[in-house]
């Protein structure tokens, strides 16, 4: 793919994920061997896959069950009609946020004016949006077999505006604030797609513990997908029911446009990237073991780093399994690459005979629960 300068044109990986290496390809790019077959155990978003677009076989392995379905779902038909049902409905809530916006500010200035109570706002919020859904423009956007359960999808949306309304007053009181109507309308849509995004990370993690059922795996995987895309920092945190509790990116997401990403999964590029390549949903070993990795292979080795928060999609990786990829990486034939981040204890792992070390400086966007200071050196590892 070239741009319009005529210059190759990266395809970027169809998810972010934890702790891709897309952006970094350029500080070990020169080290990457010639080889005859790719292998990835820890693919997560495949940034490097990516990156070097392997026209080899190729083997990627994750822990995740969910990103590796999302992966082997691709070229499914049905998985991309339940997708794009999705970009739609995403494109319907703007509109139906704009058609009820005038009647949403007169709530809120009544209730900043004190003309109504804050007790009144949820049931006049709630009549507001109740008046326009069986508008036909609209149908697609409250279908109930698209929303599985219509009322929850309801009153999630009422729920995330009368939060706003409060919201906004309280802060424009507090601040001697005057928002303008662009400034409100924004908020106002903010909420609409809050409460869509809610409504649909409640259904995930119904699906998730069988609480649903009856629902294909395409359009769990697309719920899956949507959630991922619209979370904040697309970042994956559970809590101690194993539900994901991560809100809306916010504001700026509004304007996120999920087409573009989705056409993207469905290109051709992509097809025909995928086409040589075989996914596994193994543990490491188990994945090495069962690929037999020779030397004129390449492996490149992106595995969760050695934190104390070192938990992705409900998956732990301790110092043991550090230990253990070091030694089955020691006894490999394949040539094999590991990008980390810089420890004591992950550096005295791997500075043994016959190992390359090289470094490059990270600059964090996110620092979750503080695992990730905002700058931090980033070991590069090799045998060969």
């Amino acid at each position: 793919m070239k741009n319009s300068k005529g210059l190759v044109k990266l395809q970027k990986p169809l998810i972010k994920w934890t702790g891709g290496k897309f952006k970094e390809f350029k500080e070990f790019k020169s080290f990457v061997p010639n080889f005859d077959r790719y292998i990835e155990p820890f693919f997560g978003g495949g940034g490097v896959f990516f990156a070097l677009n392997p026209k080899c076989n190729s083997f990627a392995n994750d822990k995740s069950t969910d990103l590796i379905n999302f992966y082997n779902q691709i070229g499914n038909i049905n998985f991309r009609t339940e997708l794009y049902k999705f970009i739609e409905v995403w494109d319907l809530i703007k509109k139906f946020s704009l058609i009820t916006n005038s009647e949403i500010l007169m709530i809120y200035d009544e209730y900043y004016n004190n003309v109504i109570e804050k007790d009144d706002v949820p049931y006049l919020v709630r009549a507001v949006v109740l008046t326009h859904i069986d508008n036909h423009e609209y149908e697609k956007l409250f279908d109930n077999e698209f929303l599985i359960d219509f009322d929850n999808f309801v009153s999630e949306i009422v729920k995330n505006l009368i939060s706003k309304i409060n919201r906004i007053a309280n802060i424009s009181k507090k601040e001697q604030r005057n928002f303008n109507k662009e400034e409100l309308g924004n908020h106002i849509e903010t909420a609409y797609k809050s409460g869509f995004y809610i409504h649909f990370r409640t259904l995930m993690n119904k699906i998730r513990k069988c609480e649903l059922t009856n629902i294909s795996n395409e359009k769990f995987l697309a719920i899956w997908y949507i959630v991922r895309e619209l979370c904040y920092g697309s970042m994956f945190r559970f809590n101690k029911s194993g539900e994901f509790n991560i809100p809306y990116g916010g504001i700026a997401y509004n304007k996120k446009n999920l087409k573009q990403k989705v056409d993207a999964i469905f290109s051709e590029g992509t097809i025909n990237l995928f086409s040589k390549t075989k996914f596994f949903n193994l543990d490491f070993e188990d994945f090495i073991n069962e690929i037999k990795p020779i030397s004129s292979d390449f492996m490149f080795i992106d595995p969760p780093y050695d934190s104390i928060f070192s938990e992705y999609d409900q998956n732990s990786f301790s110092r043991d399994d550090q230990i253990r990829l070091a030694n089955l990486l020691f006894k490999s034939d394949a040539k094999w690459m590991l990008v980390i981040k810089n420890t004591e204890f992950i550096y005295n792992l791997y500075n043994k005979k016959g190992m390359k070390i090289n470094s490059f400086e990270k600059v964090y966007t996110y620092n979750v629960r503080g695992r990730n200071s905002r700058n931090a050196k980033h070991l590069i590892i090799r045998n060969f």
